[in-house]
């Protein structure tokens, strides 16, 4: 399996060890960065392309991350701040949405938002732990934000998550089916805020095209977003925009699989994994890719994102 970020955990394997090499904190810390790089990377292209003026920004900005949840429990959320100490979105607290958040600090009085602009101002992202209460537990406890750069408009996103104390092994396979569910659910929500704010179906496409255009993740790239409605048009294919709009209902691999049938059914059965062959973009060879869809919520679009098994068909 080839779909780990490189430098985020440092463990090896050997072909004797056979253990889980991974914690559900290292799965959290994945997640967490792959879904405000996806959010960041998407509003990003939004604003450098359609949305110029900030009052359009703001708004965009706020509804797709109103939208966005992913975690057990729709725990996790995404906020976006400005370079300049100013709240544009937090869900989780839209009071302190327009305040300045310049002054926050942690329960032992770090100053948080400070070092996340610190990071983005000479990094582009990076992770930042601190000393915050558990809504859940209402103790305090060690939580772990990811920030991302969103140059376009001098803001940044960011999400995070309260680390675990004895946290449960996971193997690498675990791992990487967790960070593309938690991928899935998240632009699934955040496409469907936005979406619902459009009455013409031609500018519901332009905006999915132009928001997932240029995601990538996994450490090789081969990780995008596609989307596909129910009855069979392929909608965005950001590897290859030559087949966007094309009927795909009859298609099938290498083995005989009617692949968007098969996508569109489990879509439609409330989301799930779905195997099929299909051609690596970054390799050019065809592997066995494990795909998670889900419904955009509101809509008869399907959006999935896979897995690599990093085996050619023989």
């Amino acid at each position: 399996m080839s779909a780990l970020f490189l430098g985020m955990v440092s463990c090896s394997k050997t072909d004797t060890d056979k253990s889980p090499l991974y914690t559900e904190n290292d799965a959290n810390k994945l997640a967490v960065q792959t879904v405000t790089t996806n959010v960041g990377t998407g509003l990003n292209s939004v604003f450098g392309s359609t949305i110029t003026d900030s009052a359009g920004a703001t708004t965009l900005a706020r509804t797709f991350t109103h939208g966005v949840r992913f975690f057990e429990g729709e725990r996790g959320s995404v906020f976006i701040e400005t370079l300049n100490g100013y709240n544009i979105s937090y869900p989780a607290n839209p009071s302190l949405e327009g305040t300045s958040t310049i002054s926050q600090t942690d329960a032992y009085g770090k100053p948080i938002v400070v070092e996340m602009i610190d990071m983005v101002r000479h990094t582009g992202f990076g992770f930042l732990e601190y000393a915050w209460e558990d809504p859940i537990t209402l103790s305090i406890e060690t939580k772990l934000t990811f920030v991302k750069a969103i140059p376009s408009m001098g803001w940044y996103a960011g999400s995070g998550f309260f680390l675990k104390q004895n946290p449960d092994l996971l193997t690498s396979d675990q791992v990487n089916d967790y960070v593309v569910v938690q991928a899935v659910d998240a632009m699934a929500y955040g496409l469907g805020y936005v979406m619902s704010g459009y009455t013409d179906s031609l500018q519901q496409v332009d905006f999915m095209r132009d928001f997932l255009e240029h995601i990538r993740f996994f450490d090789d790239l081969s990780g995008y977003y596609y989307v596909i409605d129910f009855s069979g048009y392929n909608v965005v294919q950001p590897p290859n925009p030559a087949i966007q709009g094309t009927y795909e209902w009859d298609i099938q691999d290498s083995h005989g699989n009617y692949l968007v049938q098969g996508l569109i059914a489990t879509a439609q059965e409330g989301g799930g994994f779905y195997e099929y062959y299909w051609i690596n973009y970054q390799t050019g060879v065809e592997e066995l890719k494990r795909a998670y869809v889900k419904q955009i919520t509101g809509f008869d679009y399907l959006i999935g994102s896979g897995i690599y098994s990093g085996k050619a068909y023989n």
